[in-house]
């Protein structure tokens, strides 16, 4: 049912939506204040944002040194550097990379915002923690603004995410990311596992319609 209810949402909402998001719109979270750039997830209408955000504001995460793969506006990364966090920020969309360096700035928050396409850009390092909020939706991106709903062919962001995975983790880290059940999780736990990975949901939360669920990635012993 939910589904149905989605779909005849999106036939009347995306027009007016797509529309209202040719601008650059303001946006406020938690007492951030942020311009969601043209062509940048707007965190206002779909709702993984704020269940990732929500969910990051109940973690410890002062002093921890985080990695937020896929930043687009910054809204995630903002919510852990107000957190204590110290952030590193990587996207592939250089409008992203331009809003989130205007966000932070605005904010008065620090953290290292790198134009990457995931970890390519990013010298090596053991992060503390790892988020990601990836496109899921199989296919090429044709515009800048479809690298948020596009993973690449063959699901190319999770087979790349999780094949580099290890030179930016240690023993103790630990890595979230959250997707919608919309997707077709088969090929990305699929994936994961062939990476020696396992991905157990610690978080699931509705929003819209539409459920959420939070993973955290877990290395799997290769002997066991």
């Amino acid at each position: 049912m939910n589904r149905i209810i989605r779909q005849l949402m999106s036939w009347f909402y995306r027009p007016i939506l797509e529309r209202y998001l040719r601008k650059d719109r303001p946006f406020r979270y938690d007492g951030l204040e942020l311009i969601i750039l043209q062509s940048v997830f707007h965190p206002a209408f779909f709702g993984s944002s704020k269940v990732f955000a929500g969910f990051l504001k109940q973690q410890h995460l002062a002093g921890k040194r985080l990695l937020e793969v896929g930043c687009g506006s910054g809204l995630l990364s903002l919510v852990a550097a107000k957190a204590g966090a110290g952030v590193t920020a990587v996207d592939i969309n250089p409008t992203a990379i331009a809003c989130s360096r205007a966000n932070a700035q605005n904010n008065h928050l620090r953290m290292e915002v790198i134009h990457s396409d995931i970890f390519q850009n990013l010298a090596e390092e053991d992060f503390d923690i790892i988020i990601a909020n990836p496109p899921f939706f199989e296919g090429q991106a044709k515009e800048d603004s479809s690298y948020a709903w596009y993973c690449g062919q063959d699901f190319y962001f999770f087979n790349t995410f999780f094949r580099d995975l290890p030179r930016y983790t240690g023993p103790h880290s630990r890595v979230w990311m959250i997707l919608s059940e919309v997707c077709d999780l088969s090929p990305i736990e699929a994936i994961a596992a062939a990476h020696h990975y396992q991905m157990p949901i610690i978080h699931q939360e509705t929003r819209l319609f539409e459920e959420f669920l939070i993973f955290e990635i877990q290395a799997v012993d290769e002997k066991g």
